[in-house]
């Protein structure tokens, strides 16, 4: 067994690995065990069973059932909870752009951009060898107790749904927290399933990512089956119509702070500007909020904005 760093005992480092996690911005931080997810692989299997066109999906997550397959150094997992939902989200972009994309700290120009960074250095000060990665990030968030899985498959931590989920492999063998185990959702509540627009929530806590609305709007293959096109309505990218209805996130989104980034951006985000944008705006404008998508996409955008203008169309005749 590798002795602790800086001599601190077990406990100790727990503290200061929470307190550190604070100081890098993050809401909330837990930690658990890295004994095999059992109930997470029987979960994946259960999708595949019921919904065999999605083993392409769900097969590769398999390899996260047992963090220590890959990492058999690693002894406990520290689990942060990162709140995006105290921004003041642009009006142009609301129900057209998931807000977990629009606040994506992977976006080079967000505040919250360095958090893991800053906390990973942080982390090997202590004497840590660390891994980012590489656990089922909702379940390991539930074993070190900082989320509970509602209805419609998100974490719910603190701050409702509206959060990112990051987690670290350690070589220390720190006392996990308790699990939060029981469900958040008020008793008999299906305000997220009959909110779906395409029906991708089947049932409480089942849902087919090959029918979901953030899954079709970008990585889903071409074309979509036209029951769905039609049914995704004004998303362009993403969709949060599952948390908007949630009576757990009622009151959870504070525009606390102005996205000084997006507001600068706002006008070239909209249905009108994307559906018309050239090549060059979509590599030096949008491109850049979402880098981790590919450079050549910009047909797929304008595509989704044309279905976002034709629906917002068709609301407003029937309506």
């Amino acid at each position: 067994m590798k002795p602790y760093p800086l001599n601190m005992n077990a406990a100790c480092i727990a503290e200061t690995v929470k307190r550190l996690a604070r100081e890098a911005g993050y809401a909330d931080c837990g930690i658990c065990s890295l004994e095999p997810f059992t109930e997470f692989e029987r979960a994946i299997r259960d999708r595949i069973a019921r919904f065999p066109e999605t083993r392409a999906l769900y097969e590769p997550m398999l390899n996260r059932a047992d963090p220590r397959a890959g990492t058999p150094w690693a002894r406990s997992a520290i689990v942060c909870i990162r709140r995006y939902g105290h921004y003041a989200a642009p009006e142009p972009l609301t129900g057209r752009i998931g807000r977990a994309y629009l606040f994506d700290r992977r976006c080079s120009v967000c505040p919250e951009h360095a958090m893991p960074k800053n906390l990973g250095r942080a982390l090997k000060a202590l004497g840590l060898r660390i891994r980012r990665g590489g656990l089922p990030d909702r379940w390991a968030a539930a074993r070190a107790g900082v989320a509970r899985f509602g209805r419609n498959g998100f974490a719910y931590a603190r701050c409702g749904s509206w959060c990112n989920i990051e987690t670290w492999l350690v070589d220390a063998e720190l006392p996990p927290d308790k699990p939060s185990l029981d469900s958040p959702c008020p008793p008999d509540c299906r305000a997220c399933i009959e909110a779906c627009p395409t029906g991708a929530l089947t049932e409480p806590y089942v849902m087919r990512m090959d029918r979901c609305v953030a899954w079709l709007t970008y990585f889903a293959p071409e074309p979509i089956a036209p029951e769905l096109w039609n049914a995704m309505g004004e998303w362009i990218y993403g969709c949060d119509r599952c948390q908007e209805v949630c009576p757990l996130n009622k009151g959870q989104w504070e525009s606390l702070k102005k996205a000084d980034w997006l507001e600068a951006v706002a006008s070239r985000l909209t249905p009108d500007a994307l559906a018309t944008m050239d090549d060059a705006t979509y590599r030096t404008v949008v491109h850049p909020l979402f880098g981790y998508i590919p450079e050549d996409r910009a047909d797929r955008w304008r595509r989704n904005a044309r279905r976002a203008l034709n629906a917002k169309s068709l609301s407003e005749r029937t309506s």
